[in-house]
């Protein structure tokens, strides 16, 4: 099997020779590639040739696409900056009110801001790896992280104590049609999922009671506008909301490092395909490709104990200083430890 047709087997649950490897290593790659961030943001086709080598060099299964938090956002008003060598971020919020929302325009994610840098991106990428390797190409944040954006975010916070129910509503299903329609042309730019990240809804930041009223259900609408497969993404600890996001109808889950993966392969099932979780920093940027090759070993051991959906991945994005040695020591362990048999079965 190759590296696209291996994904795509573990994420619907069919049988797959060994168990797969997503990156999620934007910043890394064009670092890798000796790009300048703001290069690498700037040229579809500089991106999608760093995206690509670095997973031709250390032969991982899956590219994640990515640039930043804040194209959506900058698209829909939000003032954003461009440092240099860093990836871009939101200084001014496009509303002093959560009224204001329903009435910024819905961005065109074919003419606005950066959302066609990003798709001739994904449709470059999929020309130079052709059908040989996967491509989630994220579609930046969801309804409640790109309202977390949109708004101050300490008002947004004090908004959701204070503000009528409808009201913050209103803004999240405007956040959710904004969101969809881009994830929508990133699968026709040839990616096989998208992907979005909330992680303003974790419990890093919200509680489960807030998560459960205000951006679950909103997460679980976009999975059904948009008609393709779904990767959700939350930062931080997700122990006791996991159930909660697979209940959106998310294909796959991306699980931060700070979860215990016994614990959601539990609460999850067959439910959905987990992504995860080896820990960015202390393990991938810090650590040594034997201590890499352990994680994974022990993440890719605790799925089959599972029986479960499972592709090995950094908890969160890499930065850009993370040895390559030790990205290809996650393809070394899922050679070495993840082989399956034709059933499907582990061996």
């Amino acid at each position: 099997m190759n590296g696209r047709e291996r994904t795509l087997a573990a994420i619907r649950g069919e049988p797959h020779d060994r168990v797969p490897v997503s990156q999620h290593n934007f910043w890394f790659a064009a670092r890798y590639a000796g790009l300048s961030m703001r290069e690498f943001r700037s040229s579809p086709d500089k991106a999608a040739q760093a995206m690509a080598d670095a997973a031709g060099d250390l032969g991982y299964d899956c590219i994640m696409t990515d640039f930043d938090t804040c194209t959506l956002a900058e698209a829909m008003g939000a003032e954003v900056e461009f440092p240099e060598d860093e990836p871009a971020r939101v200084v001014r919020p496009a509303v002093r009110s959560l009224r204001e929302v329903p009435n910024l325009p819905l961005p065109d994610p074919n003419r606005d801001g950066r959302l066609p840098l990003w798709l001739e991106t994904t449709r470059r990428l999929r020309v130079k790896v052709g059908n040989e390797l996967a491509i989630m190409g994220r579609a930046d944040q969801g309804p409640f992280g790109l309202l977390f954006l949109l708004r101050d975010s300490q008002q947004f916070l004090m908004d959701l104590l204070e503000e009528e129910e409808a009201v913050i509503a209103a803004a999240l299903e405007h956040c959710t049609r904004a969101g969809a329609a881009f994830a929508r042309a990133q699968l026709d730019a040839g990616a096989d999922l998208t992907s979005i990240g909330d992680s303003a809804a974790g419990q890093s930041v919200v509680s489960p009671h807030v998560y459960r009223r205000f951006a679950q259900p909103f997460e679980k609408r976009y999975r059904e506008e948009l008609g393709g497969m779904l990767s959700l993404h939350i930062c931080g600890k997700t122990d006791q909301i996991v159930l909660d996001m697979a209940a959106t109808g998310a294909e796959v889950l991306e699980l931060d490092h700070c979860n215990n993966l016994e614990t959601a392969f539990a609460a999850i099932g067959s439910r959905a395909c987990v992504f995860g979780n080896i820990d960015p920093s202390s393990v991938l940027m810090h650590g040594t490709p034997e201590l890499v090759i352990e994680r994974s070993r022990q993440a890719i051991e605790a799925a089959r104990r599972a029986e479960a959906r499972f592709v090995l991945c950094p908890g969160c994005a890499l930065g850009p200083h993370t040895p390559a040695a030790n990205i290809a020591a996650m393809t070394e362990a899922a050679r070495r430890f993840g082989n399956r048999d034709d059933a499907g079965n582990s061996t």
